[in-house]
């Protein structure tokens, strides 16, 4: 009975590494994902103010 109890712990830690593993990649990509999309964005939106900011007419 022992055995069975230490076998069932080692096969749940096996399982539960696995499954955190796959947790914490599908994390680190989705993450990943935004921060790239969030710089895209940024430089986009600077580059916008940057060419429009010229049109402008000062008023004197």
């Amino acid at each position: 009975m022992s055995w069975l109890k230490i076998g069932a712990v080692v096969v749940g830690g096996i399982v539960l590494f696995v499954v955190l593993g796959h947790v914490v990649s599908f994390l680190i990509g989705l993450v990943t994902t935004i921060a790239f999309l969030a710089i895209v964005a940024g430089g986009g939106y600077v580059a916008y103010k940057l060419l429009s900011g010229g049109r402008r007419r000062e008023l004197r």
